[in-house]
């Protein structure tokens, strides 16, 4: 079953778990994406940023790092519902990498619903990242949203 968009206003009883929401080839990772994210993160290793050591490397190439391609594909698929917000993100694993050139494709998956307290609940969403073959990266998103009788 499909979710009706990644913009909701939905309380938390209107989340089903079994939810899906993809992006199919949604976003190219650039040079400049990854220069521009080493400049933010002060994270300059030299997979991301020496072709010479990255063609040396195992990965016989620049790779973008996990943490960018983790940002990017939460923008590309977080449920931007006012009545929640994050609560945090468990088993993040960065499982193949991601050169220059690689066209990011995302899905979610509404995986656990459950009461948090009296007004909020706790729903877990499931990412994967792929480029449309390999799966690159996996998490689980927490979040906490509103109940609807909160307070009542």
């Amino acid at each position: 079953m499909s979710a009706p968009s990644k913009d909701t206003h939905r309380y938390f009883e209107e989340i089903e778990e079994g939810e899906t929401y993809s992006v199919e080839d949604a976003r190219t990772i650039t040079e400049a994406d990854i220069v521009n994210f080493a400049g933010l993160s002060g994270d300059f290793h030299p997979l991301h940023m020496s072709e010479t050591a990255a063609d040396e490397s195992d990965f016989g190439e620049r790779i973008a790092h996990g943490n960018l391609v983790f940002s990017v594909a939460e923008a590309l698929v977080a449920d931007m519902n006012p009545r929640s917000f994050s609560y945090g993100y468990d088993s993040l694993r960065f499982v193949n990498p991601v050169p220059i050139g690689t066209t990011l494709s995302v899905h979610r998956e509404v995986v656990e619903t459950e009461e948090y307290n009296d007004s909020l609940g706790r729903v877990v969403y499931q990412y994967e990242v792929t480029d449309g073959e390999e799966t690159l990266l996996v998490c689980e998103h927490i979040t906490l949203v509103e109940r609807r009788d909160a307070g009542a």
